[in-house]
């Protein structure tokens, strides 16, 4: 019986894994990408590798002041719910409801489920993680975004996360991109990663 416990706990093992990887594929080709552009990033390095930290700009209560729109636009869009910070106390998860622009970007969030009614063409719901149970701590994928050694220069560029988010607002990461939602493309520019030129 012993022997054979190695040979049990790998298939396992790669039982799990292949799951893992159903579910990751499922959740690609049955969700909708969206964009929510990043605060500043900031490259680190790990004995594992590099990686960004990636910071979130929900917009919470309003759209981006960068995007021209009129003060007459921005007060329709005002949160008058005061965001309701204490509904998220104490969850480990928190849906919120996200506007979206024409390019499917992220422009406003709120907790206010009517924002699905308001807009029902440029609206998702997106669940948002909540750690540390408190507002400015919610983020809705993964907080860090591993690259090989070496594109941390290329990866500097990326000013929006890319995120599958199924119709219950479940949000897997897949990736970064550009200021016009363009793919970075960063692993193709690094030759060392293609392999030896013939």
């Amino acid at each position: 019986m012993k022997k054979s416990m190695p040979l049990v706990f790998a298939v396992l093992s790669i039982a799990f894994f292949i799951v893992l990887i159903a579910q990751h594929e499922r959740h690609l080709s049955n969700s909708a990408s969206i964009y929510v552009r990043l605060k500043p990033v900031d490259p680190r390095s790990m004995m594992q590798g590099d990686y960004m930290a990636l910071n979130y700009h929900l917009y919470f209560g309003g759209v981006p002041p960068a995007m021209a729109f009129t003060e007459e636009h921005i007060a329709e869009h005002a949160d008058s719910e005061n965001l309701k910070r204490e509904g998220f106390l104490n969850q480990q998860r928190v849906m919120s409801y996200v506007q979206l622009d024409a390019q499917r970007r992220v422009i406003r969030t709120s907790f206010n489920a009517d924002l699905l009614m308001a807009y029902p063409n440029a609206s998702a719901r997106l669940m948002l993680k909540n750690p540390e149970n408190t507002f400015e701590g919610l983020y809705p994928a993964a907080r860090s975004f591993l690259f090989a050694e070496g594109l941390e220069p290329c990866y500097r560029n990326a000013q929006f996360a890319e995120l599958k988010v199924q119709e219950n607002g479940q949000p897997l990461l897949v990736g970064l991109v550009g200021e016009q939602l363009q793919p970075l493309n960063c692993e193709q520019q690094q030759a060392w990663w293609k392999g030896p030129h013939s």
